[in-house]
């Protein structure tokens, strides 16, 4: 992959060849998310310390990637390119959330809480979780924004593109300290997840300007005790706000401000903390070491372990029970690792199954067509 610097400092990003270390991120990511499930959703019971701490920075860091790897330098924004990705990230994000999300409503979600199928449904759409599938809704939200900017502001140059996101992106969070409950009175913010798309989408621009700029930020990541000092500073905010929310304090709304800027002071510290570790370590990510190829499988088919692990996602409501009267980190930690990678893996197997047929693999995973449209291509189709 080429490292050529733009004159706007911009580093140029491959059309074609996907970055390894960014793949097994991916992977990485959505082994949490997977883990944070098993937890919550599976053995129904609250966040572990070990799913806490990594839920601080878990669904940030999700978004993070998306807006990282949705910058391309060379993209020349005219109608007809603006047109074609947003038809495109439509089918992409809209077909299979659609599909699947109703697929759940009316047979898992239904039997397991004793909902009719119409309940469930209506559930599915005025819920702003979506039972889950929430994510892919305030994704697509962020691309028509993104795609929208890049449009309008076509001829100007990259930064004021991305200080017009980065505002719009303020904006949007300061929207969301109204409170989920506020915004969530109103049919079209349940509809559409607001709420999230207000408070996550400063991650998803802080991820495009970061790729725009990564060769100058790795550099400075890079210089003696740039990067321990961030880990420092990201556990130090972690325990302050630990400590802040178990205090007679959040009582007061000082203290309830202050506490949310630790929690996002503690989100971008932990995702240059990661970031920084996989780039520094991306030899031991990359397609010839064993994790590497792992991860970067599972990062490949992160919409389909997505979209399926919510069929799969066990029901251990008793040994929640047992966690909360042992509460063994340790034990508790192993057995959701284990679950999760179980999980992922039977996803992965189910998603081999259904890609054997490339129509549904266009439509469902979003899969690219080769040029004979007879097979679909090894690569998700994920711009």
């Amino acid at each position: 992959m080429s490292n050529t610097l733009f004159p706007s400092g911009a580093t140029a990003l491959s059309t074609t060849k996907r970055i390894e270390w960014i793949d097994a991120l991916r992977g990485f990511t959505m082994i949490l998310v997977v883990f944070s499930h098993i937890e919550t959703l599976g053995f129904e019971m609250p966040r572990s310390t070990v799913n806490d701490f990594f839920s601080q920075f878990m669904m940030p860091l999700f978004f993070f990637i998306s807006g990282f790897i949705a910058f391309r330098a060379g993209e020349v924004w005219n109608r007809q390119y603006f047109t074609r990705q947003m038809l495109k990230k439509m089918r992409i994000q809209i077909i299979p959330t659609l599909f699947f999300g109703l697929l759940f409503a009316i047979t898992v979600f239904s039997h397991r809480y004793h909902e009719t199928a119409g309940d469930s449904i209506f559930m599915f759409f005025d819920n702003p979780s979506k039972l889950g599938y929430w994510f892919t809704i305030a994704l697509l939200a962020m691309f028509v924004i993104y795609y929208t900017v890049s449009f309008v502001l076509a001829r100007c140059r990259m930064s004021i593109r991305q200080i017009v996101l980065a505002g719009i992106a303020v904006v949007l969070y300061l929207i969301s300290l109204a409170g989920s409950s506020t915004i969530y009175q109103f049919p079209v913010a349940r509809w559409f997840s607001l709420f999230n798309i207000m408070l996550y989408f400063q991650f998803f621009v802080f991820g495009n300007i970061f790729a725009c700029y990564q060769e100058r930020i790795f550099r400075f990541l890079q210089r003696p005790n740039i990067i321990g000092s961030i880990i420092l500073l990201f556990f130090g905010l972690y325990i302050a706000n630990s400590f802040l929310k178990g205090s007679s304090l959040m009582n007061s709304s000082v203290w309830k401000l202050t506490s949310k800027l630790l929690v996002e002071g503690v989100r971008y510290l932990g995702i240059m903390s990661v970031v920084s570790a996989f780039r520094h370590y991306e030899h031991a990510f990359s397609s010839n070491t064993r994790i590497g190829r792992s991860l970067q499988y599972i990062g490949k088919r992160t919409l389909d372990v997505y979209l399926l692990h919510y069929f799969l996602m066990p029901n251990l409501t008793m040994a929640g029970a047992f966690f909360c009267k042992v509460e063994n980190t340790v034990l508790q930690a192993t057995c959701s690792t284990a679950l999760a990678l179980l999980v992922i893996a039977f996803c992965l197997l189910l998603s081999n199954f259904i890609r054997t047929s490339p129509t549904l693999a266009y439509y469902l995973f979003g899969v690219k067509r080769d040029k004979t449209h007879t097979t679909p291509s090894n690569n998700p189709d994920s711009k």
